[in-house]
């Protein structure tokens, strides 16, 4: 199964987080740069995952670009939203007055609908992370999974100061995430919110060596998955499989695993 962990300079580290579910629960998928192929890696994901169990992808990037390719003109909660492909769902909740104005109720049971029809949910969200509809999000979303915690799988793009530069910027995320939920949540404080499990550097050029002593500088724990550069990728990014995207599933699918083991031996 894990057949592929063996690549040159990827380094595994097995971090079990425990979910109030025996299955994987959210991952998103984020980065503070746009242009990065941050909604490619999301759909990638979200469509392989969906070869093996029932699957959501979450479309709030500000473009939407995975909703436009595939026609969801509306957004949520009007209209409609929403396109299946065999196990996968693509929903558009791209930011909008509408989402705005939206009963925290109506949302409230949209996501409960998600949460407990899906094996796994994906989330594509905008590279500026505090857009005005993060915090209605995410408020609605722990009422209803009671999950406190930011799953991210981030990516990034070289050279290496621009990953840098964001990885810097990334470290105060955990912060802000603790200093807006203890508004609502005053059982917060100082909890590990920002969880980056796994770190994809897309479109590697031949030529570049990744600094992984630097990444880990800034987030020790995560997977690091480079992704080759590909002129075709840019061309047809959601047609294509990428390399290495199976490298993701299986190091997902370990933790699914281990989530389900530890759940078992902690109700024993």
């Amino acid at each position: 199964m894990f057949k592929h962990l063996h690549i040159e300079n990827i380094i595994l580290y097995l971090s079990i987080s425990l979910p109030n579910r025996d299955y994987m629960g959210v991952v998103n998928v984020t980065s503070l740069k746009g242009g990065v192929g941050k909604s490619t890696i999301s759909y990638q994901i979200a469509k392989e995952l969906s070869k093996y169990q029932p699957t959501i992808l979450i479309d709030r990037s500000l473009s939407t670009t995975i909703s436009s390719h595939f026609g969801i003109k509306d957004k949520f909660p009007r209209g409609i939203y929403w396109k299946d492909f065999d196990s996968l769902r693509v929903v558009n909740m791209g930011c909008s007055p509408e989402f705005l104005s939206a009963d925290d109720k109506h949302l409230m049971e949209e996501f409960k609908k998600y949460y407990f029809s899906y094996e796994n949910i994906v989330i594509d969200n905008p590279s500026l992370f505090t857009d005005e509809c993060f915090e209605k999000f995410l408020y609605n979303w722990i009422l209803i999974t009671n999950e406190f915690t930011y799953r991210a799988i981030v990516v990034l793009t070289p050279p290496d100061d621009i990953i840098e530069y964001t990885l810097r910027m990334m470290l105060p995320i955990n912060d802000f995430l603790n200093d807006l939920l203890k508004k609502k949540f005053p059982i917060i404080d100082k909890v590990k919110l920002f969880n980056p499990i796994i770190i994809v550097i897309n479109q590697v050029k031949s030529d570049y060596q990744i600094n992984y002593e630097k990444i880990r500088k800034y987030f020790r724990d995560p997977l690091i998955v480079p992704v080759p550069f590909n002129k075709e990728y840019l061309e047809n990014p959601l047609e294509i499989e990428l390399p290495n995207i199976d490298i993701i599933i299986e190091y997902l699918s370990m933790k699914i695993t281990a989530n389900k083991y530890t759940k078992q031996m902690n109700s024993d």
